[in-house]
């Protein structure tokens, strides 16, 4: 026991202080004593150090955690628990905090294949450390076998130096002769044993070196830095960069085209038929979206949705969108969405494959349309409930709910790839970079081919704000120039699918559609805007099937596919043999109206016109001046004769010359070839000889060459040599409208006299028009619509005064909006509306009134005018076929 410290002297009666009595307490206290011994470890909590995320992984070592036994209650003293509970408490703490935190990890990663590849490279460190160590032992008696764990610095060092002089192992057994690993394989074991030793590290906190990060020490860095050098030299050695095809390592057209052709026609059994539909789904869709495999095995239904994208001045196309929200590239849980276009070829669509693979999985393999109606009754999904539709997988192994694993998806290519003689590097990621350089070549720009692809863009813009599709990259991946978007059309959209053909495929859709909008009448908790947009797209998609599947079938009519209803039915076949002249006549027409004459003679020849108009113009303008001073001159005689008439005599010659005059005017004499101005010879062209037939004919450059060389002002030739005369009216009397018949014509007076005559001089001015290239331009700014049916009003009828946007629209096309943009997309939102209607009511025994019921009944109590133009923008098709059952 300790000796007591003696208390400080104080005198007698000598008044104590506090800090007196504070000392007083602290020299009379004693420690409790301990018997510290007496602790001792307990053998029954063991915890596996790595990993907890495999089933098929053995223990790899179990390591005890020293926590001292609780001590007994006759241990503490009434003042607190003693040390050794405290301790063993710690302890207690340290180890279920890192439980709880590897088997958060074990749950992070057991969708992907990071924790395999991990292993693996962990099991073949353990394996050589093992061997190693036992044949130095064997070697030196001396010296003690050292265990694998806890992985040190020292330790992969010397993992690594024979990992980078081994030769590389074939697929299944053995090894390449002369071969050596590279730089991706030395960089992948260091993360891996970093990995392995970083959650492992908190049960050798003895040991200090095992606290230390792999990549921090100077032997790890030297090797991997070594592999980065070497690579060059390891490649031209093995004769790999040439003969593996490096500057194009990823599928041809060609190779492309094979594949997909192979999966419609090389399988038999309804099995086997669907898989293949599946596997070409797979490799186009990655082909047109730039995925990686993992980003193509995770979608799900409930991602698939249809968009559009603005192509031009009132102009959209519909784009097949995906979403994603845990893709490699994207670890937070963004949303991101990713888009297709339908191809301009159809045999790489990958939207056509999807809708391919959608037919097989219902009509072929006859699985059941899942319930799609909320489960309420399990309260640990919230307040929504439970949807169990939410987790099958478009890519799926069974039906629909499993996903596909990297290996399976790996056996697949790697058999497409021995089938049809593909000899590339990648094997899941292999459609990523022919759908990057197939952006690139069709003129997309570096920013929209890496937004395509989910490649890492620096800064926080793409990942806060960027939410639009790439335009020219989705042009690109579909074949289509991405400089010229208003080009893009794909022909055989124009072909409408037989009724009996498309009734028969998906036929629950309007069903399930009916059922939603029921339950969500009944209950606001059941709204499923997922559903609704998964409904919306297997609508399009059964108009698609119709329409790829007939240009297929005068292509290869011996795909597997056709075996089944109802493309095995006569409706179809006659369809499909028609599609032909149908699809060849409408590109024959977009080939017409898109064709140009080369970009240097269209600037020449415009050059020269405007050249030659500007010469037209001053004349007409010097003719016209000559002519009103005319007018004036004469004016002034006849009043100057007026005001000096005084007597009869005077009033008789007054009347004579008076007479004279007006006789004059009514008989002007213009002879054309003395006293008319002298215009300009138009150019003439001796055209016997000129090539033009290999121009086809353009009326839009015909009427521009036309305008350019008729002026409405210019004397034309006579018909005969005799002189011709204009006879004119006697000059009206000032007035303050000019009459039309007065007004020079092209002039912004007759222009606006002609307007006036057509829409009303109030109705017109309201709109304060703007004198712009020769013609009034209206001004127009759009009212604040609430109900859905003003879109309509003012579309067909106007509001508050104003000419209808449809005479807008059909007077000076889309001139009137100056190119505004807040204009241009306002124009676009009510469109959706208007075309809606539009369409509605060429339906039989449809017209305006029924569409009007229709709307009010059906969407105006729950949306209002411009919440319903967003909604149509991607449920168009959910409107179209819930009109299909009205009233």
């Amino acid at each position: 026991m300790p000796p007591r410290i003696p208390a400080p002297y104080t005198p007698p009666n000598a008044p104590q202080t506090p800090l007196m009595r504070k000392a007083a307490r602290l020299v009379s206290f004693t420690p409790p004593q301990f018997d510290i011994t007496a602790n001792s470890p307990i053998h029954d909590r063991t915890m596996l150090s790595f990993p907890l995320d495999s089933e098929n992984l053995a223990p790899i070592s179990t390591v005890s955690v020293s926590s001292p036994k609780p001590p007994s209650p006759s241990s503490a003293n009434a003042l607190g628990p003693s040390p050794g509970r405290i301790q063993y408490s710690i302890d207690a703490l340290e180890a279920e905090s890192h439980a709880t935190r590897l088997k958060i990890r074990a749950k992070e990663q057991e969708d992907k294949g990071t924790s395999q590849t991990y292993e693996r490279h962990f099991r073949s460190y353990q394996a050589w450390w093992d061997s190693s160590e036992a044949a130095k032992v064997a070697q030196n008696s001396r010296l003690a076998a050292l265990p694998a764990m806890p992985i040190t610095a020292a330790k992969v060092s010397m993992f690594l130096a024979y990992e980078s002089t081994r030769e590389k192992k074939k697929r299944g057994a053995g090894t390449i002769a002369g071969s050596s690993v590279g730089q991706s394989q030395i960089s992948g074991v260091i993360t891996a044993l970093e990995s392995f030793r970083f959650n492992s590290q908190h049960t050798y906190k003895h040991c200090a070196e095992a606290q230390i990060p792999l990549r921090n020490d100077s032997r790890v860095r030297q090797f991997e830095s070594a592999a980065k050098h070497d690579e060059p030299k390891r490649a031209e050695k093995a004769q790999i960069t040439k003969a593996a095809g490096s500057s194009l390592d990823t599928y041809t057209v060609a190779e492309l085209r094979k594949c997909a052709s192979w999966c419609l026609t090389n399988f038999s059994g309804s099995n086997r038929i669907y898989l293949g539909l599946r596997d070409r789904a797979m490799l186009l869709l990655g082909a047109g979206t730039a995925f990686r495999g993992d980003s193509t095995r995770i979608l799900l239904w409930s991602d698939l949705f249809k968009t559009s994208i603005p192509l031009g001045d009132d102009s959209e196309a519909p784009v097949f969108g995906l979403l994603a929200d845990n893709a490699k590239h994207n670890q937070t849980g963004r949303i991101d969405e990713h888009g297709v276009l339908r191809h301009k070829h159809v045999e790489l669509c990958g939207i056509g494959a999807v809708a391919m693979m959608m037919f097989g999985y219902f009509h072929i393999m006859g699985y059941a349309v899942p319930d799609f109606s909320p489960d309420f009754s399990d309260k640990s999904f919230g307040e929504h409930g439970r949807r169990d539709w939410y987790t099958y997988h478009v890519f799926s192994t069974g039906i629909g709910r499993e996903e596909m694993s990297y290996q399976a998806h790996h056996d697949r290519v790697m058999q497409m790839h021995a089938a049809n003689d593909v000899s590339i590097t990648k094997v899941t990621h292999g459609a990523r970079p022919f759908a990057a350089q197939t952006c690139r070549s069709f003129g997309a720009s570096v920013s929209d081919t890496k937004a395509l692809g989910g490649w890492n863009e620096s800064g926080s813009f793409k990942n806060c704000y960027d939410r639009a599709l790439p335009v020219g990259a989705l042009l690109g991946a579909a074949f289509f120039n991405s400089l010229k978007p208003e080009l893009y059309r794909v022909a055989r959209d124009i072909l409408e699918p037989p009724d009996d053909v498309s009734k028969d495929i998906f036929p629950w859709i309007e069903d399930e559609l009916a059922a939603l909008i029921s339950r969500e009448h009944s209950n606001r908790l059941a709204k499923d805007i997922a559903l609704r947009q998964f409904l919306s797209t297997m609508l399009w998609f059964r108009r698609i099937l119709v329409q790829d599947l007939a240009v297929i079938f005068t292509q290869n009519p011996h795909a597997l596919i056709f075996k089944y209803a109802p493309f095995n039915s006569p409706s179809f076949r006659n369809f499909a043999a028609s599609s032909t002249a149908a699809i060849d006549a409408a590109e024959e027409t977009a080939r017409l109206a898109f064709q140009n004459l080369p970009q240097h003679l269209v600037a020449s020849l415009q050059g020269a016109l405007a050249t030659q108009n500007l010469a037209f113009e001053r004349e007409r303008q010097n003719y016209h001046n000559e002519m009103a001073s005319m007018r004036n001159e004469l004016g002034q005689m006849k009043t100057l004769l007026e005001l000096v008439a005084g007597t009869k005599r005077v009033k008789r010659v007054h009347g004579n010359l008076t007479e004279g005059l007006s006789d004059g005017f009514s008989e002007l004499t213009v002879i054309t070839d003395n006293s008319a101005p002298k215009y300009p010879t138009p150019p003439s062209f001796d055209t016997a000889d000129m090539p033009f037939d290999m121009f086809p004919p353009d009326p839009a450059l015909d009427a521009f060459i036309a305008a350019s060389f008729t002026h409405p002002n210019m004397p034309m030739p006579a018909t005969s040599p005799q002189a011709a005369v204009l006879h004119t009216p006697v000059l009206p009397l000032p007035s303050t409208t000019p009459q039309l018949s007065t007004l020079t014509p092209g002039s912004p007076e007759e222009r606006q006299q002609f307007y006036f005559q057509r829409y009303g001089a109030d109705r017109f001015r309201k709109h304060s028009p703007e004198w712009v290239d020769g013609d009034w331009l209206p001004r127009y700014k759009y009212s604040s619509a609430d109900g859905i049916w003003e879109y309509w009003v003012e579309w067909k009828e106007g509001v508050d005064g104003f000419i209808s946007v449809e005479e807008l629209t059909t007077t000076w096309g889309a001139k009137w909006r100056r190119n505004t943009p807040a204009l241009k997309n306002e124009n676009t939102r009510r469109m959706r509306v208007v075309n809606l209607i539009l369409e509605l009511c060429q339906k039989p025994r449809w017209n305006v009134s029924l569409v009007q019921r229709f709307i009010t009944d059906r969407y105006a109590r729950q949306f209002r005018a411009r919440a319903f133009s967003d909604y149509l923008k991607n449920n168009r098709d959910v409107v179209i076929a819930a009109a299909a059952n009205y009233p």
